[in-house]
């Protein structure tokens, strides 16, 4: 089964930590080079608005047909008209050996979570009375109050790994595995964060350390230079056993370094960053490599369209238009009209 959702979160939240002492959450979107995201806006019917993220196929073979969790019209990453914020990350899990009542699927989690959930408390409840879910994440929450949350769910249950407020302020890191007591131990032995060999271990402590020589003054800034590194980006990526020729650098440059590729089987790497801003309201969103480099090598697709710099996009259009969906962005990494519309009297900031 082809895997989507590979990559590198971060939330940190209160007074001490970050510059305001508001909550905010980053992410780097991996993803084979031929799958991208685009920016848009949901508007349903009856429910709350929201801006984020979908994932599509840029071949005529669809998401579903690939094998891919998502589904046509889920929301990857995304922030409610309520001030709910929330990005994920795939977690590689052990196959459950027993039966068990059927986990809720995971979109279907999300979507409730962002047209009806107004707070990190009401997300955190949602997961857990659902109890399991399928495909298996890793989820960061941020709220327009301050909160931060590190929820791991999957096949074998739900676990609150981490709740900071603006009374109590922290900072949270998560990759592509369980990292909870509860939980570790149902990581696939390659994905395992004490795997040397896999990517999980060298990005998380990579991040941490950016991000405390940050800490008191973390902002979209500082999150995007932190999104934008290239620490340990000399290492071999056919070297990791997750899915090979896929990076150990949080901005992930991954390739076999060949012109040539098999369609069926294009490497890894970093198709999009997102930070996200509930406070104010503001989903900022990188094209491509969020670094800006070129790529060296034919495999790296789509890349050369990369913005380097994170623009953001708000709910400003959120009913304004019949429309359910209003696309912000295209997979081609263009900002349609509606997105230079919503994003012209705000700043970009750089990922260098």
């Amino acid at each position: 089964m082809t895997r989507s959702g590979a990559c590198f979160l971060i939330g940190a939240t209160g007074p001490g930590v970050t510059a305001t002492g508001e909550a905010l959450i980053g992410s780097v979107s991996d993803d084979p080079y031929d799958v991208r995201t685009f920016v848009r806006i949901v508007n349903p019917r009856g429910m709350l608005p929201h801006v984020g993220s979908e994932l599509v196929s840029t071949t005529d073979v669809t998401l579903a047909e690939r094998g891919y969790f998502s589904e046509p019209g889920e929301t990857s990453r995304g922030i409610n008209q309520a001030g709910l914020g929330f990005t994920c990350a795939l977690v590689f899990e052990q196959k459950p050996q027993q039966a068990s009542p059927e986990p809720a699927k995971f979109g279907r989690l999300i979507h409730e979570m962002m047209t009806r959930c107004k707070t990190v408390s009401d997300a955190v409840e949602l997961f857990r009375q659902a109890g399991a879910s399928a495909p298996a994440f890793s989820v960061l929450l941020a709220d327009a109050q301050g909160d931060l949350a590190h929820v791991e769910t999957g096949a074998f249950g739900v676990s609150l790994n981490h709740h900071f407020t603006r009374e109590k302020p922290g900072m949270v890191f998560a990759v592509n595995c369980y990292l909870s007591q509860q939980l570790a131990g149902h990581n696939q032995p390659d994905a395992a964060l004490a795997n040397a060999q896999n990517n999980n271990q060298v990005r998380r402590q990579r991040g941490q350390h950016l991000a405390q020589q940050d800490e008191g003054s973390l902002d979209v800034g500082t999150f995007a230079r932190i999104l934008s590194d290239h620490a340990n980006g000399e290492r071999d990526p056919l070297n990791n056993p997750l899915l090979p020729a896929w990076g150990y650098s949080i901005c992930n440059h991954g390739t076999r370094g060949r012109d040539d590729y098999p369609p069926s089987d294009l490497p890894w790497g970093t198709v999009s960053a997102e930070i996200l801003q509930p406070a104010a309201g503001l989903f900022w969103y990188a094209y491509g490599w969020p670094c800006g480099a070129k790529p060296k090598y034919g495999d790296q697709l789509f890349q050369q369209g990369a913005w380097g710099r994170f623009v953001p996009f708000s709910l400003e259009l959120a009913g304004g238009d019949s429309s359910e969906i209003i696309a912000l962005t295209t997979a081609e990494g263009a900002i349609t009209p509606a997105g230079e519309h919503n994003a012209a009297h705000r700043s970009s900031v750089s990922g260098t």
